[in-house]
C-alpha cells in the first residue's frame, strides 16, 4: 500500500569460523617456579613486551602466513574472517558445515514468528518485509582458506529461507545470492571488517527496491550510480584487523560514496533511537511523500551505510537503530 512501510534488515551470524581457545601461559609468568626456574623476569623483559609481541606477529604473517588469534580467519586477498561472535554465542564454522541446521520445531517457531510480526503490522495497515544481510563468508567463501572447502547447503539462513520459500512467504528476503551475482560490479564487503562497503550496500539496496510492491515501485526512482559516484581508498586495518594486531599491517581497502554524491534529503529529526529524515524542499516533487518507509537495523554500520540510498529514494523516512532481534 502506499501508506506505510516497514523495513526490516537483519545482520545474519551465519557462517565464519571458531577455531577454540588455545591454552594460555599465563601461569608461566606469575613468578612461580617452573622446573627450578623463575621466569618472572624473563616474561616481563622479554615475552611480555609489547614491541617483541608485536614483532613476533609481523614475522608470522609475512613468513608463515599466519595470524596469531583464534578470533580471527586469514583468507586470500588480506580477507579476514570473524570466528566467532561472543554476544550472539555463535559458533560459525559450525554453521559453515551445516552443523546448526535448525530443527523442524525451531523453523516452525520462526515461521510463526515471521506470520505474527506480519499480521500485526498489516493491522496498522502497515506492509513489512525482511531483509537479511549475509556475512562475508557467505559472499565471499571462495576467499576462505582451501581447507575449509565449500560452505554446508544446510547453513542456518539456508534452511531458515527455504522453510518459509516452502510456505509461501512474500516478504522474506535473503540478500546473499543478490550480492554473490554482483561480485562482478567489484568489492563489496570490507576486507578487515565482516561489513558491506557503499557499492555491496548499494547492490543490497537494489535488490530490496525489487522486493516492494507494484504500487510503490510505479511512484519511486531508484538511485542510479555513476562511475564516479564511488571512490575506492585504503586505510588502518577495521575490527577484525585490530583483533589480530594488523591493523598497521593489513590495511582495510573500500569502496565510499564521493563527496560528489548528491544528497536530496536532511536529517530534521532525532530522537533516543530513531533519526527521521525529509527530502529538501527543492526535491520534494521527485521523492514521494507516500509511502513513509521506516527501517530497522540490527547493525548501526548497515543504516550508516545504506541511509544516502533510501533517503534519495523516498521522501520521509525513519531508521531506528542498534535495534537487536530478540529471541522471541
Amino acid at each position: 500500500s502506499l501508506s506505510e512501510i516497514l523495513l526490516s534488515f537483519l545482520l545474519n551470524f551465519g557462517i565464519s569460523a571458531y577455531l577454540g581457545t588455545g591454552d594460555t601461559v599465563e601461569g608461566y609468568f606469575d613468578g612461580e617456579e617452573h622446573n627450578n626456574i623463575v621466569l618472572t623476569k624473563f616474561a616481563d623483559t622479554f615475552y611480555l613486551s609489547s614491541t617483541v609481541r608485536k614483532t613476533i606477529t609481523y614475522v608470522d604473517y609475512y613468513l608463515l602466513g599466519i595470524i596469531p588469534t583464534n578470533e580471527v580467519i586469514l583468507g586470500d586477498d588480506e580477507f579476514l574472517f570473524p570466528t566467532y561472535d561472543e554476544a550472539n554465542k555463535y559458533n560459525y564454522v559450525a554453521d559453515y558445515y551445516g552443523e546448526l541446521e535448525p530443527e523442524t520445531a525451531k523453523l516452525a517457531l520462526y515461521y510463526q514468528g515471521i506470520r505474527n510480526i506480519t499480521e500485526a503490522y498489516a493491522e496498522l495497515g502497515v506492509d513489512c518485509y525482511i531483509a537479511v544481510i549475509p556475512n562475508a563468508q557467505t559472499v565471499y567463501s571462495e576467499r576462505m582458506p582451501e581447507f575449509m572447502g565449500e560452505p554446508s547447503e544446510h547453513t542456518r539462513l539456508r534452511s531458515v529461507g527455504d522453510y518459509f520459500a516452502k510456505r509461501g512467504v512474500g516478504n522474506f528476503l535473503d540478500l546473499s545470492s543478490y550480492l554473490i551475482n554482483s561480485k562482478v560490479h567489484g568489492e563489496l564487503y570490507n576486507n578487515t571488517e565482516d561489513s558491506l562497503n557503499s557499492r555491496g550496500a548499494y547492490y543490497a539496496y537494489r535488490a530490496v527496491i525489487e522486493m516492494l510492491p507494484a504500487d510503490v515501485k510505479k511512484v519511486i526512482t531508484p538511485v542510479t550510480l555513476k562511475d564516479d559516484d564511488l571512490v575506492q581508498h585504503s586505510g588502518a586495518g577495521k575490527s577484525l584487523a585490530r583483533a589480530a594486531s594488523l591493523e598497521n599491517v593489513i590495511k582495510n581497502k573500500t569502496v565510499s560514496l564521493s563527496t560528489d554524491f548528491v544528497q536530496k534529503y536532511q536529517i530534521l529529526f532525532s530522537y533516543d533511537n530513531y533519526d527521521m529524515a525529509f527530502a529538501k524542499m527543492q526535491y520534494r516533487k521527485e521523492l514521494p511523500s507516500l509511502p513513509r518507509i521506516e527501517f530497522s537495523f540490527s547493525s548501526d554500520w548497515d543504516r550508516i551505510i545504506m541511509i544516502d540510498y533510501f533517503s534519495n529514494t523516498f521522501g520521509t523516512t525513519i531508521y531506528s537503530f542498534s535495534q537487536s532481534p530478540t529471541k522471541e
